[in-house]
């Protein structure tokens, strides 16, 4: 296994300009199921359906039929779908970052695959 501090002390002596350029998304095209998946939040977000800052727009009304035990276990994954979601609409509705990504592709199978996860045991709880 590679020593981590040998890995850093390599790249230390890095150019302004080449630090700046590692620190960019790069761009490149998606697969059509992930832009119409993100097409889809961006426009719950801009027809403010749902608010990233509020997890609790994010439901559907077969949430409202779970019982307390299944609302909470929904609840407590939630807070990870809100932090990703935000982050996921961040970069997309960002002026400095390409719409289409494969950096955001990554962060749209994590989202659908968590999605997936709570609704194959609660149903379709979520609007997106």
């Amino acid at each position: 296994m590679t020593d981590f501090s040998k890995l850093i002390g390599q790249h230390k002596n890095l150019s302004e300009d080449a630090q700046k350029q590692a620190g960019k998304a790069i761009s490149g095209a998606m697969k059509p199921e992930h832009y119409e998946f993100l097409k889809l939040i961006a426009k719950l977000i801009q027809e403010n359906k749902i608010d990233v800052y509020r997890p609790e727009t994010f439901f559907t009304d077969a949430y409202q039929k779970l019982d307390a035990a299944k609302k909470a276990k929904v609840d407590l994954a939630t807070v990870n779908i809100a932090d990703l979601l935000r982050h996921t609409a961040d970069f997309y509705l960002s002026k400095q970052t390409p719409d289409e990504s494969p950096h955001l592709m990554t962060m749209i199978d994590q989202l659908v695959a968590m999605k997936q996860r709570v609704e194959k045991q609660y149903g379709d709880v979520y609007k997106f």
